[in-house]
C-alpha cells in the first residue's frame, strides 16, 4: 500500500517538446535516454533505469521532468535522501508540479516528519486542478486535519475535514473528527450537525450524548437503520475526551457548555482607542471564533473599519499571533504585510504608503531586526548606509501614536533608542558600539531601571493588536454586553 501512495504519473518526453514549464525544448538524445530509463523503470529494473536518468540529467541539467522520474527510481532503491533532492529540484524547475509536492509530503509523512509533510501537502492541495487524484486529495486532507487537530489548530482542521466530507461523505469518522473541532471552537450548531451525521452513518455516537448536547436521536433512528441500544453503545474515544460525563448518564440533561449565540463566529466592537465598546460606539470590529477556555479569540480573525471595509486579517493560536498577517488602509491599499511565529514577527515585514507604493522593510531574525528603506523620499532613507538617526511610526489611531527612534553607526546600535507613545518615552535604552549600557521602562508605579535590553521584535507588533490583547472595556455597560467574555476577578 505504501508504494502505491508513492506512485506518480511518469512523464515520457520524445523529440522536441513545447511545455509550459521554464524549459521549453528538450534535445532528442536526452528525451530518448529518459524514455529508455522509463521502460526499465516499468520493468522494475531500477539500477539500470537510474543509469539512463543520470546520463540524461548530466547532458541537460535543466530537463525538469527527468528529476521526477529519477526520484521515483531512487525511492524504489531506498535512496530517500536522493529522492527528496530530486523532487525538490523538479519543483524548483517546474513549480506547478503537484505530483512532486504530493510525493515529498508523503516521504516526510513516512519519516514521521509531520511539519514538513504538512507544508508540502498544503502546497499540493492549493494548486491541485480538477484532474488531480481525489484519492490523493482525500489522503492529504485527512492527514492535515488530524495534524492540525492534534496541534489544537481547530479552525484549520475543520477546513481539511470539510474537504474530506466531500470526497468521502459516508465516512462517519471524519464527522466525529470535525465535531471534536467544532466543540473546541464553541460552535454548537456545527458540532451537533456533525455529531448527528456521524450517528446516522453508524459511528459510535450514543443517544445519551445527542440528548445531552443536541436535539436527541429519535428523529434519526430510522435514518440510521432502526433500533439503537443506547445503553450498551460505547461513545467514540475521541468524543469521550471532551464529553466524558455523557457516557454514564441515564437521563437527558442539558449539560452543554456552549453559549447559543456562538454557533459560528462572534463579532466584537471597538471604539477609536481599541477598547471593547457597544456597537453604536464602534470605530472598528472583529469577527472570529471565541475560544471560551482561553477567554480570547481563536483561529482566523478579520478586523474591519466601522463601515465594513477590511482592516486586517490574521490568526491566533493559544492566545498568540501566528502565521501571515496583513493590514489595509481605509482606501483598500495594503499597509503592512508580514508573518508571526508564537507571537513574534518573523521574516521580512513590508510597509507601504497609502498610494500602494512600498516604503520600507524590517527583517526579523532570532529576535533581532534590520531596516531597509525602499522609498528614497523617506526621511530615514540614509539609514541604509548603516549610519544615521531614524524615527519610525509603528502605528496610530485617533490621537494615539507609537514611534520607535534610534541611531546606527557602522550598522551598530548607538546612542539613545526610544519607544515613544503619545510623545512620552516609555522605554529608553542606551548603546555604545552595539553594546547595551543602561535603560529604563516607564511604568504606572514609576521608572524601572533595566540591566538588559527589552526592545526586541515584540515591539514591532502593530500596536492595536497589543491593545486588543488586553481586552479593555470602554465601560461597565460594554462589559455586560459581551456575556461570553470572562472578566478578571
Amino acid at each position: 500500500m505504501q508504494k502505491l501512495l508513492y506512485t506518480l504519473v511518469l512523464v515520457i518526453f520524445v523529440g522536441l517538446l513545447n511545455v509550459s514549464a521554464q524549459k521549453k525544448f528538450i534535445k532528442r538524445k536526452v528525451a530518448q535516454k529518459n524514455y529508455e530509463g522509463y521502460l526499465l523503470l516499468q520493468e522494475k529494473k531500477y539500477a539500470e533505469a537510474l543509469t539512463y536518468f543520470n546520463e540524461a540529467i548530466s547532458e541537460d541539467p535543466e530537463a525538469f521532468f527527468i528529476y521526477q522520474n529519477r526520484a521515483i527510481c531512487r525511492l524504489e532503491l531506498n535512496d530517500t535522501t536522493g529522492a527528496i533532492s530530486d523532487f525538490k529540484t523538479n519543483i524548483r524547475l517546474e513549480p506547478e508540479n503537484t505530483e512532486s509536492k504530493y510525493a515529498l509530503g508523503n516521504i516526510y509523512k513516512k519519516q514521521a516528519d509531520s511539519i514538513n509533510a504538512s507544508i508540502w501537502f498544503e502546497q499540493a492541495i492549493a494548486q491541485a486542478d480538477n484532474g488531480f487524484s481525489q484519492t490523493k486529495l482525500l489522503y492529504m486532507n485527512n492527514f492535515l486535519g488530524n495534524y492540525y487537530r492534534a496541534a489544537e489548530k481547530y479552525d484549520s482542521a475543520v477546513i481539511c475535514y470539510n474537504r474530506v466530507k466531500i470526497y468521502d461523505p459516508q465516512n462517519s469518522s471524519v464527522f466525529i473528527n470535525s465535531a471534536v473541532c467544532y466543540f473546541q471552537l464553541d460552535s454548537l450548531d456545527r458540532f451537533c450537525n456533525d455529531l448527528e451525521r456521524a450517528f446516522v452513518l453508524g459511528g459510535n455516537v450514543n443517544c445519551i450524548a445527542l440528548k445531552s448536547y443536541c436535539n436527541g436521536c429519535s428523529h434519526l433512528i430510522d435514518e440510521r437503520g432502526g433500533k439503537v441500544d443506547t445503553l450498551s453503545m460505547v461513545l467514540d474515544t475521541r468524543l469521550r475526551k471532551i464529553i466524558p460525563d455523557t457516557v454514564f448518564l441515564t437521563t437527558a440533561v442539558n449539560r452543554h457548555p456552549f453559549t447559543k449565540d456562538l454557533s459560528k463566529t462572534i463579532r466584537v466592537y471597538f471604539n477609536e482607542y481599541w477598547q471593547i465598546s457597544l456597537p453604536e460606539n464602534a470605530s472598528y470590529y472583529r469577527e472570529a471564533f471565541w475560544a471560551k477556555r482561553a477567554n480570547y479569540f481563536g483561529g482566523e480573525f478579520t478586523d474591519y473599519y466601522a463601515d465594513g471595509s477590511l482592516l486586517a486579517k490574521g490568526r491566533i493560536e493559544s492566545t498568540r499571533l501566528q502565521g501571515p498577517f496583513i493590514s489595509y488602509y481605509p482606501n483598500g491599499e495594503v499597509n503592512v504585510n508580514g508573518e508571526f511565529a508564537k507571537g513574534l514577527p518573523i521574516g521580512k515585514w513590508k510597509y507601504f504608503h497609502e498610494n500602494g507604493n512600498p516604503d520600507f522593510e524590517i527583517e526579523f531574525i532570532l529576535g533581532e531586526y534590520s531596516f531597509n528603506f525602499i522609498d528614497s523620499e523617506n526621511p530615514n532613507f540614509e539609514l541604509n548606509s548603516g549610519n544615521g538617526n531614524f524615527s519610525i511610526l509603528l502605528g496610530e489611531w485617533k490621537d494615539a501614536s507609537v514611534v520607535l527612534e534610534g541611531e546606527l553607526k557602522e550598522n551598530q546600535k548607538t546612542g539613545n533608542w526610544k519607544y515613544i507613545q503619545n510623545g512620552e518615552t516609555l522605554i529608553l535604552e542606551v548603546y555604545k558600539k552595539g553594546i547595551f549600557k543602561r535603560g529604563y521602562i516607564q511604568t504606572a508605579a514609576g521608572r524601572l531601571n533595566t540591566t538588559s535590553p527589552v526592545l526586541d521584535a515584540t515591539f514591532f507588533t502593530p500596536p492595536y493588536l497589543l491593545q486588543v490583547r488586553y481586552l479593555y472595556f470602554e465601560s461597565e455597560t460594554a462589559a455586560q454586553h459581551y456575556s461570553f467574555i470572562r472578566l478578571a476577578k
